[in-house]
């Protein structure tokens, strides 16, 4: 069985693998370490432990801790590299590149087999174009949807409604609905702004994932576009694959 780790900012998610065919068994997620550590699923046998973490060392060193102690084996922690799985890293210091946007990036491109774009939309909405050859073209990375609403309650007299969901492309008739409909409205221009430049790469497979995935698919509308929102999670297969397990496309 795999083990897998994504240690975001504010939860972590874990998810059990048989190492053969890379099925997923069961998967989850808790608000930290302490919590994680009481997931009765996760007393199973693991040969192979694999992490994406964007915290610090603190919080990495006591899940390595863990696993070692609880299943005798090591915990592999993905890192960017400047080409992995055929996708080839631009930035001049690798280490500047988020790596939950890099195996995003990796998995969608083996899915894909031929030029892709990621969105993911959760605290930070990221858009990422790898073309045909593997090159990553580049990235946006903007504020999401409750980062911007976030920010106008914390510097302006704004106060807004937890539940309010309900977009619409008219001008607001409340402060909820003008908030809403505004930082809806401007993620959808830059996702439309940026597949509409997509002619000059060809073909684009497009691959939403994040919280707001399931949103921002079905209002942008575009052609050869899915939710898949274990990007993250697929794209350890292919930073730091299992000796015995067959490489796939998910």
């Amino acid at each position: 069985m795999i083990l897998e780790l994504d240690v975001g900012n504010s939860r972590i998610k874990w998810r059990l693998l048989t190492a053969g065919d890379l099925a997923v068994v069961k998967a989850g997620h808790v608000p930290g370490f302490d919590e994680l550590q009481r997931v009765a699923e996760l007393d199973a046998a693991i040969t192979l432990a694999r992490m994406c973490s964007v915290r610090g060392g603190d919080v990495n060193r006591r899940l390595e801790d863990w696993v070692r102690a609880k299943y005798s084996v090591a915990l592999v922690q993905a890192s960017v590299t400047q080409s992995c799985g055929g996708v080839i890293n631009q930035y001049a210091d690798v280490s500047r590149l988020g790596i939950d946007r890099w195996l995003a990036m990796l998995a969608a491109y083996r899915r894909a087999g031929s030029a892709c774009m990621v969105i993911d939309s959760g605290t930070a909405l990221t858009i990422d174009v790898v073309d045909a050859q593997g090159l990553h073209l580049g990235g946006h990375i903007i504020p999401g949807l409750r980062l911007m609403r976030g920010s106008l309650e914390s510097n302006t007299a704004i106060r807004l409604s937890d539940n309010y969901s309900a977009y619409s492309q008219s001008l607001g008739h409340s402060t909820d609905e003008a908030v809403f409909n505004g930082t809806v409205t401007a993620l959808l221009a830059t996702i439309k702004q940026q597949s509409e430049s997509l002619a000059r790469v060809g073909d684009v497979e497009i691959y939403f994932a994040g919280g707001d995935a399931e949103l921002l698919h079905g209002l942008a509308g575009l052609d050869r576009s899915e939710i898949v929102t274990s990007l993250v999670f697929d794209g350890l297969d292919v930073a730091c694959p299992h000796p015995d397990s067959n490489p796939r496309r998910f």
